[in-house]
């Protein structure tokens, strides 16, 4: 694949990295935000069950879950505005693209009191500054990512973080903790709204994609990242985040 973007060109092959966590009533983790299990219920109605293993005809399962609290999910800025910005509609309207430019890098937490915090390495700036990508990925955990990581006060990214990534224009965010702020910070959701921006004067088609998976094996760099994301109406949906590496060329003109 190749994708043109700026003065560059970046090329990509072979086979993406699935970077998402899925839902799943099964196991009922990963989870967060004091919500229990996802839930896989079969339909009982009239002496007739949705379910094969109990004599039903066909499985036909009501699934209750929140996409906030069960696996990969991305939002937009109806999470924390009062304003009707439903995730489909980003993807429809080609503001969330399917295949962009995107860098990977590493974000180890480190200690900040009782807290761990994703601080802002040196070199991001001037690679943001040199790529432009429109989207970054956080790798900040190592740890097992099927977790109930409710009541564990988990990382979140320090102060400055996200506005640093709006100057140098990133629109979409993606990162492996269930949230780019605090546990409990009594509703102030400063990274969320310093990167979606005021109510008033919001940035448009910009997304948070939250609880993925970014596997150790995979290099820090430049990549392209194809986003699926479920079809709901809603302010956020499951997702499906696919990375391929990528080689950075000079356009020729």
């Amino acid at each position: 694949m190749e994708l043109d973007h700026g003065e560059h060109t970046w090329h990509a092959s072979g086979q993406p990295t699935d970077l998402s966590i899925p839902i799943d009533p099964h196991t009922g983790l990963p989870r967060a935000w004091y919500r229990g299990a996802a839930q896989a219920i079969p339909v009982r109605a009239d002496g007739w069950v949705g379910s094969v293993a109990d004599g039903g005809s066909v499985n036909f399962r009501d699934i209750t879950f929140n996409p906030h609290a069960h696996g990969t999910h991305t939002e937009t800025r109806e999470h924390i505005h009062d304003a009707f910005q439903p995730i489909d509609a980003l993807a429809r309207s080609g503001q969330l693209p399917f295949l962009q430019p995107a860098i990977l890098f590493d974000a180890t937490p480190q200690p900040q009191g009782e807290d761990w915090v994703v601080e802002m390495r040196e070199a991001m700036p001037s690679t943001l500054r040199k790529w432009r990508p429109s989207a970054v990925i956080l790798r900040c955990t190592e740890g097992p990512s099927l977790m109930d990581w409710s009541n564990t006060n988990p990382p979140y990214l320090a102060d400055g973080f996200a506005e640093v990534l709006v100057q140098h224009g990133v629109q979409h965010l993606l990162l492996d903790l269930p949230s780019v702020d605090k546990e409990v910070d009594s509703g102030i959701l400063r990274a969320h709204h310093a990167f979606f921006g005021p109510s008033d004067n919001p940035r448009v088609g910009c997304s948070i994609s939250e609880l993925l998976c970014v596997p150790k094996s995979l290099d820090e760099g430049p990549g392209l990242l194809a986003m699926q994301v479920a079809p709901f109406v809603n302010d956020a949906a499951p997702s499906r985040p696919l990375w391929f590496p990528a080689n950075i060329v000079e356009r020729r003109h």
